[in-house]
C-alpha cells in the first residue's frame, strides 16, 4: 500500500517525506526494530518499560525509511519523518487500513470477565465448529483456526498483531471469531475500530491490581464494562449471578440483552436447577436442569432440557449457561449446543489426565493462577469427597505480588498437602517467590514441601499420591513452557506426567 493512502486521515502534526521516497509501497508496519526493513512503516511507541524512540536508530540500521513519531528523532535526511500527537493511537488508526478491515467480513463476538474467559471461549469456538461453522479463536490459549494454531503474547494481541491475525483468517474464509478481550486491550484500545456482533460478560474479581495493570478495583471494573458500552454490540450476555451484572449493564444498549443464572433465577433468560455432582469412572462432572425464562429469546421445553459437562462445579455451569446463549445467538440450534457440552474439554482449564501407574488417583492441570480461581478449584474438588487433595502452584514473578498472599490462604484453606514452586518467575529468583508465599501459610496441620523445581515438584507430588488421592497442577494450565530470565523455557506438565507414568509401568 502506497504510504500517501496509509496517512491520509491520519491526524498528524508534520510531515517530511523526502522526494525519492515519495509513492513508496509499504508493505508492513512495524514496531521491533529488530524486524525493520526496507519496506515497512516503523513506529515509535512510548510503553509502560520502554520508550520505542530509542530504537529509531536501530530501526534505520536494519533499513527503515519511514517513521511515526511523537518527539524529534535523530535519524538521517533521507528518511520519512511523520509526527503525531499519540504513536499508539496513529497505530490504531492505521492497522485497519492497512489490512483491509478484515472484521467487516467477519462476525465477532467478545468475551471479557475475570474468570471464565478461556472456557467459554474456546468452548464457543469448539461446538460451533462440530456444527460446520468456520470460526477462529484468539485469547489465552493463541490463535486458532483451521489447521493453524500458534501462540500470541497477551491473552487479546496488540491491535497491529489483532488486525494482521484477523485479516489471515478472513484470507482463509474464517465466517466468525471468538475473542476473549481482557481489561488491560480494553484499557489500551487493542481492540479499537472493531464491532462485535455478540459481547458476553463472565464474573469479576479482584485481579491484576497494582503495578503496571490496574490503579485499583473501579479501573479494572470499567474497563472491562468498556466491551459492553463501547463496541456496538447487536447482542449481550451477561452473568446475572455476578455482584456487578446490574451495574456492568448501566447505559448499555442493543439489541438483545441475554441474562443468565447458574443459581436458578428464573427471572433470567436462561438459568439452571439442581446441579448434581456426578463422577464417570475417574472422570469428574456437573449435571443440571436447562430451563428458558418466560420472554427469553432462547427457548427450551417447558420443563427444560438435562445438560451434563464434564468439569465440575457452579463455574463449570455459569461457563455453560454462557456458552449455549452464545451459540444459540450465532444461529447453532440449542439442543445441539447442550449435547456438544456433554463433550467439553479445554487445554488447561480442569484438564484431567489418566495415569495407568496410578489409577486410583486423579491428576488434574488447571490454570488456576489467582486466590478466587483457586478457590473455586479446590473447592469443586472438594465435593468428590477425596481422601486427599496434593496442590502443587507458585506464582509469576515481578508482577501480580498481591496474588501470593490469595493462593497461599486458598491453598491452605482447600488441600491437604501444599508443595510450593515456580510458576513463571521471570527475572525474580524463584525462592523469593515461593518463600513469600510460605510466609502467608500459618496452619500447623498443613504438610508444606517447597521445591523450587516444577518438574521436580510434580514428581514429588506423583510419588506420594495414594489411591483415592486428587493430585491439582494449579497455575500453568494450557501453557507449554516457563518463562525464565525473559526467556521462554520448553515445559510441559502433561508430559512430565505421562513420562512419570511410563518410567512406573516399565519398573
Amino acid at each position: 500500500m502506497r504510504i500517501e493512502k496509509i496517512i491520509r486521515n491520519l491526524n498528524y502534526i508534520s510531515l517530511n517525506v523526502p522526494e525519492p521516497l515519495r509513492g513508496r509501497e509499504i508493505v508492513s508496519l512495524c514496531q521491533n526494530s529488530r524486524q525493520a526493513h526496507p519496506t515497512c512503516l516503523f513506529f515509535c511507541k512510548r510503553g509502560a518499560l520502554t520508550d520505542g524512540h530509542r530504537y529509531a536508530r536501530h530501526a534505520y540500521d536494519n533499513g527503515a525509511r519511514f517513521f511515526v513519531v511523537e518527539r524529534e528523532v535523530d535519524l538521517p535526511a533521507d528518511a520519512a519523518i511523520i509526527t503525531v500527537p499519540d504513536s499508539s493511537e496513529a497505530l490504531r488508526h492505521i492497522s485497519p487500513i492497512f489490512y483491509g478491515h478484515p472484521a467487516s467480513n467477519m462476525r465477532l463476538i467478545g468475551i471479557t470477565g475475570t474468570k471464565g474467559k478461556t472456557t467459554v471461549a474456546l468452548s464457543v469456538y469448539h461446538v460451533a465448529r462440530s456444527k460446520g461453522v468456520n470460526i477462529g479463536y484468539i485469547g489465552t490459549n493463541g490463535v486458532i483456526y483451521g489447521e493453524h494454531k500458534y501462540e500470541t503474547a497477551n491473552t487479546t494481541p496488540d491491535c497491529l498483531e489483532l488486525q494482521r491475525t484477523l485479516r489471515e483468517m478472513c484470507d482463509c474464509g474464517v465466517t466468525d471469531v471468538v475473542i476473549e478481550v481482557s481489561s488491560q486491550a480494553l484499557w489500551q484500545k487493542r481492540t479499537y475500530g472493531l464491532q462485535f456482533d455478540i459481547c458476553a460478560f463472565t464474573n469479576l474479581y479482584e485481579d491484576h491490581i497494582g503495578g503496571v495493570e490496574h490503579p485499583d478495583m473501579e479501573h479494572y471494573m470499567n474497563c472491562k464494562r468498556l466491551l459492553l458500552t463501547d463496541y456496538s454490540a447487536k447482542n449481550i450476555v451477561i452473568n446475572s449471578d455476578s455482584d456487578v451484572a446490574e451495574h456492568m449493564l448501566e447505559g448499555v444498549s442493543c439489541e438483545n440483552i441475554v441474562t443468565t443464572s447458574a443459581k436458578g433465577n428464573d427471572n433470567c433468560d436462561l438459568f439452571a436447577r439442581n446441579p448434581m455432582k456426578i463422577k464417570s469412572g475417574n472422570q469428574p462432572g456437573v449435571s443440571f436442569e436447562l430451563l428458558s425464562g418466560n420472554s427469553s429469546p432462547i427457548t427450551f421445553e417447558e420443563h427444560g432440557v438435562e445438560a451434563f459437562i464434564p468439569i465440575p462445579g457452579l463455574y463449570s455451569v455459569e461457563n455453560g449457561l454462557l456458552t449455549v446463549a452464545i451459540c444459540s445467538l450465532m444461529g447453532i440450534d440449542q439442543n445441539a449446543v447442550v449435547d456438544e457440552l456433554s463433550r467439553l474439554s479445554v487445554s488447561g482449564r480442569f484438564e484431567t489426565v489418566q495415569l495407568e501407574s496410578k489409577p486410583d488417583s486423579l491428576f488434574v492441570i488447571d490454570y488456576a493462577h489467582n486466590g478466587a480461581s483457586l478457590t473455586a478449584v479446590l473447592n469443586s474438588l472438594r465435593e468428590y469427597d477425596p481422601k486427599r487433595i496434593i496442590v502443587v502452584f507458585g506464582s509469576v514473578g515481578g508482577r501480580t505480588f498481591g496474588r501470593r498472599e490469595e493462593l497461599a490462604k486458598a491453598a491452605e484453606k482447600g488441600a491437604d498437602v501444599i508443595i510450593i514452586t515456580s510458576d513463571n518467575p521471570n527475572n525474580e529468583d524463584p525462592m523469593d517467590v515461593i518463600s513469600e508465599i510460605n510466609s502467608h501459610i500459618t496452619s500447623k496441620d498443613t504438610t508444606v514441601h517447597l521445591i523450587p523445581d516444577r518438574k521436580d515438584a510434580i514428581a514429588k507430588a506423583y510419588e506420594i499420591a495414594e489411591d483415592g488421592d486428587i493430585v491439582l497442577l494449579a497455575g500453568k494450565g494450557h501453557e507449554d513452557y516457563q518463562l525464565i530470565m525473559g526467556e521462554r523455557v520448553p515445559f510441559s506438565e502433561r508430559k512430565i506426567l505421562k513420562k512419570l507414568d511410563l518410567l512406573n509401568l516399565v519398573y
